[in-house]
């Protein structure tokens, strides 16, 4: 009896797991139904293919996700990718070397990051309101740098982008490290316990000695890591900088990070859901992409999915309540 009992407890479902296990089950569905449709669907280089034209997406969806589960949110990461993207641009143009244009674009990206924090924190406004804002001035910044025109990359840089270690894309390579650092980082680290804690509760959390303003800094610059890091992939991958490349970046990561359970609201969702939504969107654009629905629909599908994303997100706290 009692052995019974540990085996319906080591294989009962985390009610807080719950949205993961079933977007885990729908792509799985997606994938069935698709590969009947289209027998390509499935193989090795279409898997790839979706994964690499979705690296900049997920891992800026990895430094939105943590910014949400602090109970903030990040509109200007988008915005901040096309910066980063077109300072990176302008250095390989200008001559340095790939490394050296790889550290100081991270670098930027990083200062961008803490400033967002700063800003956030100490203004007191809520962070959506700072971001929005921000998302301008970024915005702005990039055409500042570029005077309104793209960056067109001479030299190998934008080999990088397209580059394989063996049969697999390097992107997707970049993409699966990031992901396990951040899984483990988000898992076993205090800095998780206190990021969930602020976000489930600030007050609380304060009360419990978690310096508050630290932590917030601290998810704002990871934010920021990620989205210069999506700058340079994205750069990489099609060898221009566009002031206006990051548009649609801020709400597909925001979306990805929803779809794949973390609340808007903060503290409950994994890093690891973050993910397999931005995959999940990936796979909804492929699909679309190989039954060749024309690019407005495809719009009105990604509404679709963000609406009932949030929808789902709030029926959740609901429920949690």
């Amino acid at each position: 009896m009692s052995e019974n009992i540990q085996i319906k407890r080591r294989f009962r479902i985390n009610k807080n797991d719950l949205p993961l296990w079933i977007l885990v089950g729908i792509i799985i569905l997606a994938s069935i139904v698709l590969t009947a449709i289209e027998p390509n669907f499935l193989s090795s280089t279409n898997i790839f293919n979706i994964l690499q034209q979705n690296t900049a997406l997920c891992l800026v969806t990895l430094g939105a996700g943590v910014v949400l589960l602090s109970g903030n949110i990040d509109l200007s990461v988008g915005n901040m990718l096309a910066v980063c993207a077109v300072i990176g641009g302008k250095l390989v143009v200008e001559g340095y070397t790939d490394m050296s244009v790889i550290i100081m674009t991270l670098l930027i990206g990083i200062v961008f990051g803490i400033i967002n924090g700063i800003i956030v924190t100490y203004s007191k406004v809520d962070s959506f309101i700072i971001t929005l804002g921000l998302l301008s001035i970024y915005q702005a910044l990039a055409l500042i740098l570029c005077n309104g025109n793209n960056v067109y990359l001479k030299g190998a840089f934008n080999a990088l982008g397209n580059s394989k270690v063996g049969d697999v894309p390097l992107l997707v390579i970049l993409l699966a490290v990031a992901t396990v650092i951040m899984v483990l980082v988000m898992k076993y680290t205090k800095f998780s316990r206190r990021i969930y804690a602020i976000g489930g509760n600030e007050e609380v959390a304060f009360l419990a000695g978690i310096k508050i303003n630290l932590y917030k800094i601290m998810v704002y610059t990871i934010s920021g890591l990620f989205s210069s890091l999506g700058g340079l992939v994205v750069l990489s991958r099609i060898g221009q900088a566009t002031p206006a490349m990051g548009g649609d970046y801020a709400l597909q990561s925001i979306t990805a990070a929803v779809i794949g359970g973390i609340a808007l609201s903060g503290g409950r969702g994994k890093i690891i859901g973050a993910i397999l939504g931005g995959i999940m969107l990936g796979l909804i654009t492929n699909a679309l992409n190989m039954l060749r629905v024309p690019s407005y629909y495809q719009y009105m599908v990604l509404g679709i999915v963000i609406i009932a994303a949030v929808i789902v997100s709030n029926l959740g706290e609901r429920n949690k309540k």
